[in-house]
């Protein structure tokens, strides 16, 4: 078996609407006290390879998990059916769920 790891950070510019704690409270960040990140863990076993992405975020929408699989298949060898997205369910991070009032 073979494994690969990665992270990177993807934490927003300061003044992005928060998503958490309660609608409609127009919280926006005003600093960083701890970034937020993507990690990626990938595997290999004989032909079969599959990636597991754990990020620091509330929730992601369908239609974001859908585009973000596609762009990682036509981009790597991986059909979408290997590639799994995880989030962390943070509050203090921006709206990538689509939540309606809980910031943009």
């Amino acid at each position: 078996m073979k494994a690969g790891f990665y992270e990177i950070d993807i934490t927003p510019r300061v003044g992005v609407p928060l998503c958490g704690f309660g609608p409609f409270l127009n919280r926006y960040s005003v600093g960083v006290r701890d970034i937020l990140k993507a990690r990626a863990a990938a595997f290999q076993l004989g032909k079969s390879k599959a990636v597991i992405i754990s990020c620091d975020l509330i929730g992601l929408s369908a239609e974001l998990v859908i585009h973000i699989k596609k762009r990682i298949s036509a981009e790597t060898d991986l059909s979408p059916e290997n590639i799994m997205l995880h989030c962390t369910h943070t509050h203090s991070g921006p709206n990538t769920g689509n939540y309606l009032g809980w910031g943009k």
